[in-house]
């Protein structure tokens, strides 16, 4: 009777566990956005006002922040300093995709953050500002939708992963 109230246990803990770790994935892509944003946002005044090179800006930036988020700026701005002929927005498009896998967001956060593509670097400090500010609005706007879902889908995903566990527990006693 003790090994079956001790297995009943352990299969509702890991299936807590598993619908709280999914659950911490909904937080996780809203703080990752938020630091995406702060970046941009520390990348804009890099670029407008300190006028630093975009490595060291981006270097800057990325120093800064917690990863994965810090981790593409330093990505980006090792793939510039690397010397092999890429230019910042094809630097931050290589970090962005490389450490994409490693974060919380979604293809469409991805597609935000790759639209600055075309203008990092290449553009006048005016342009990049403007194209910094519509990406961090951009992402701003993903932040607030992915914050509204993260209260629903937490819940559902901690009741499911201990009302699943309970299911289970019970067929296997």
């Amino acid at each position: 009777m003790l090994l079956e109230v001790a297995g009943f246990l352990a299969v509702v803990g890991a299936f807590a566990a598993a619908g709280n770790l999914v659950a911490a994935s909904y937080r996780a892509r809203t703080v990752q956005l938020a630091a995406f944003r702060t970046g941009l946002d520390l990348l804009e005044t890099e670029v407008t006002f300190a006028a630093a090179s975009m490595p060291v800006a981006l270097e800057r930036v990325g120093a800064g922040l917690a990863p994965p988020v810090g981790t593409v700026f330093q990505r980006a701005a090792a793939y510039l300093r690397s010397g092999a002929g890429l230019s910042a927005g094809e630097a931050w498009e290589r970090a962005a995709r490389d450490l994409f896998p490693d974060t919380a967001l979604e293809r469409d956060d991805l597609d935000v953050l790759l639209a600055l593509t075309p203008y990092l670097g290449v553009t006048d400090r005016e342009d990049q500002r403007r194209h910094l500010r519509l990406a961090a609005e951009r992402l701003r706007a993903r932040e607030e939708a992915a914050r509204a879902e993260q209260g629903a889908a937490e819940r559902m995903w901690r009741y499911l992963g201990v009302l699943g566990g309970l299911a289970c527990g019970l067929v296997f006693l």
